[in-house]
């Protein structure tokens, strides 16, 4: 448990009064203040600022001890050194790409790197109990999906469709800046070559590490709502023909070709099963997550001390 250090912090600051107790752990103000720092540098602030944006850190805490002290008493929530490097780089990426530093930022608010890693490494282990306690437990069967169709039909009406082929030089999820800044490249140097007369469904073939490169990169008709946003945006923009710069999404860059432009229709179920399945998750898990912590508040003891 924390209690112990984190009483011994207060000790030391008797500036840094005790904003929560949660079964015994205290959550001292300088963590709001560290939390909040984390949800501004990770965009999870949802807009607010001040005393909103200050409750919002506490509950966060609040419902992320009950997760860490369900995880601490069963070994398969254990959460290894390699995976806070991880997140820590991760975090440390979207700083820099704000054109901040990260040392910088949390100096300014207080905390140190070792600090820091502390706070990553409990998160990590309440993400794992809200993974396994909560949206594991989330199934949606298809005739929800389809019930959910038919209710909304409007939802999917005047869909903007075509029929376009792609190239992928994928990234892991694990990828370095370096991986990124080399599929970009490749991307780039492929177009170029078609610009120079290589046939796209030939260098899709042999270059593409998407498994539609069997097909020649053809991945047929696409509906709007059907593929990430970033590929969308493109494909939709260019005239039947033309092949995009290279295009970054979650899974690496694209070169897109956009083959026929389709009149806008309703979309059939199979092109928005999939979204319509997103939506239903997410609304379950947090029904499910609801729930859970519900039930876990029951036998807990939980003491806000303060008004923000």
């Amino acid at each position: 448990m924390l209690a112990a250090p984190v009483a011994a912090r207060a000790a030391e600051d008797p500036i840094d009064s005790i904003a929560a107790e949660v079964n015994g752990e205290i959550i001292l103000l300088s963590e709001v203040k560290e939390r909040q720092f984390q949800m501004r540098a990770t965009g999870a602030d949802e807009g607010l600022a001040g005393a909103a944006l200050a409750r919002h850190a506490l509950d966060s805490i609040i419902e992320e001890k009950l997760f860490i002290q369900f995880g601490k008493e069963k070994e398969e929530y254990k959460v290894s050194a390699a995976e806070i490097d991880q997140a820590v780089n991760d975090t440390k990426k979207r700083v820099e790409a704000q054109g901040a530093d990260i040392e910088a930022l949390l100096a300014r608010s207080g905390l140190d790197m070792e600090r820091y890693r502390l706070m990553i490494k409990d998160q990590l282990l309440a993400r794992k109990v809200l993974s396994n306690e909560v949206r594991n437990q989330v199934k949606i069967p298809e005739e929800a999906a389809r019930e959910y169709y038919e209710q909304h039909g409007g939802e999917f009406a005047g869909r903007r469709s075509a029929r376009v082929s792609h190239i992928l030089k994928y990234v892991s999820k694990k990828g370095t800046e370096a991986d990124w800044k080399k599929a970009y490249n490749d991307a780039a140097d492929l177009r170029d070559k078609i610009a120079a007369g290589l046939d796209f469904a030939e260098a899709a073939k042999e270059f593409s590490d998407d498994p539609s490169r069997d097909a020649g990169g053809d991945l047929g008709e696409i509906v709007e709502g059907e593929m990430v946003k970033e590929f969308e945006d493109v494909a939709f923009a260019l005239e039947p023909g033309m092949v995009s710069a290279p295009v970054k999404s979650p899974f690496g860059y694209h070169l897109i070709l956009v083959k026929e432009k389709l009149s806008a229709t309703a979309a059939p179920f199979d092109k928005v099963r999939g979204e319509i399945e997103n939506k239903l998750f997410g609304e379950m898990m947090m029904a499910v997550r609801e729930d859970w912590l519900r039930r876990v508040k029951k036998d807990a003891f939980i003491d806000v001390k303060v008004q923000f």
